[in-house]
């Protein structure tokens, strides 16, 4: 397999109160970092729109934290397309600081959908041989989430135009946002982040409004995002700072 690196000095613009990069930065950098890897390969979002009219969507996130990027810090990030099978293909994602720590490891798990029709399709080898991923037969089991109780804090949102991305659905990282935006400034001012587990179940699109829920229970917090149906959700492991 491949990997693809690159240098990133985390800009004031993308830290939160705590001087930490924001969670929602991360995962935009991310998916940003994948792109550069297949347009250098020639097989880009436009091509395979192009080609296919297929676009890539994740459906899963598993996200390890030692430490997150803090603002003017120099960090490389790393991926690499892991494996692929009939329908799912599994990257992974590493951030090392300037002194080759570790500071934080995102497993992601992509889908290939068609942009007419939204339906998940198969995974085509030419797509995927420039990556030079495994091949494999069986599906890798996600996290297995709890369901909420009646006792949750939630809030409303509306969604806008600036929340929808170039394959016309809410862009991944907008979703955690909503999430984490019920615990309230107090708790995420004094808490950050050591494990995420993300699921998406379903688009949400322009026009909608949707419902974040959250159970807090100690230093774990439980998430759901619906609106027609559940359309995301999530387990986060904090500490204190």
């Amino acid at each position: 397999m491949l990997t693809y690196t690159k240098k990133y000095t985390v800009p004031y613009y993308e830290t939160d109160a705590n001087g930490n990069m924001k969670l929602p930065s991360l995962f935009n950098i991310a998916l940003q970092l994948s792109g550069e890897q297949s347009h250098n390969l020639g097989i880009s979002d436009d091509w395979l729109k192009e080609t296919y009219n297929y676009a890539w969507v994740v459906v899963e996130y598993d996200v390890t934290i030692q430490r997150l990027p803090r603002f003017s810090e120099i960090i490389t990030m790393a991926t690499f397309a892991k494996s692929y099978n009939k329908f799912f293909c599994y990257r992974d994602f590493v951030f090392y600081a300037e002194n080759g720590d570790t500071l934080l490891t995102i497993n992601s798990t992509f889908v290939l959908i068609d942009t007419t029709s939204r339906k998940v399709a198969h995974v085509e080898d030419d797509i995927v041989t420039p990556y030079q991923s495994e091949k494999i037969s069986k599906i890798v089991r996600g996290h297995k989430y709890t369901d909420l109780s009646d006792t949750t804090l939630e809030k409303s949102y509306h969604v806008r135009f600036n929340d929808i991305d170039q394959n016309g659905h809410v862009n991944n990282s907008k979703y955690f946002d909503w999430m984490t935006d019920v615990l309230g400034y107090d708790f995420l001012s004094s808490h950050v982040p050591s494990r995420i587990h993300l699921k998406y179940s379903k688009e949400v699109l322009y026009g909608t409004t949707v419902t974040s829920r959250v159970d807090l229970v100690g230093l774990q917090s439980f998430h759901d995002i619906t609106s027609e149906g559940k359309h995301a959700q999530a387990e986060m492991t904090w500490r204190k700072k």
